[in-house]
């Protein structure tokens, strides 16, 4: 690397260059890396806006407390009405211990994607709607 730096920029010239770059070239290699890299996900992230859309009542098929005690919070399988199951967590205690047999749900889908998302909530939403 000495060779080809001291025919571009001279030999005194080309120790600097040289030493500039075993001495702060990777930190700035990575630094310049890490902005970019910070960049690009901030640039290329969608804003994560959703909306609601509704209230579900479904069949839960399996409900395991978090640590061993529902004040902790809850991790169930829950069957959704198009037929497909999903794994639902709550770590709010009030939310956690009305799961049961049913649970009350709230179907959210994001704007960008269109994805939909769900959430435990409170049994009395779903005897709102």
């Amino acid at each position: 690397m000495l060779n080809v730096l001291s025919k571009l920029f001279g030999p005194h010239r080309a120790v600097s260059i040289y030493a500039f770059a075993k001495t702060w070239g990777l930190p700035l290699l990575g630094g310049v890396g890490l902005i970019v890299g910070a960049a690009g996900l901030l640039i290329l992230n969608d804003s994560g806006e959703h909306e609601h859309e509704a209230f579900l009542t479904v069949n839960v098929l399996s409900a395991t407390p978090i640590n061993g005690d529902l004040k902790n919070g809850v991790i169930a399988s829950v069957r959704l009405p198009d037929g497909s199951a999903t794994s639902i967590t709550s770590t709010e205690a009030p939310i956690s211990q009305t799961v049961g047999t049913t649970a009350c749900i709230e179907k959210r889908v994001y704007v960008d994607s269109g994805e939909a998302r769900y959430r435990f909530k409170l049994p009395r939403h779903c005897e709102a709607s």
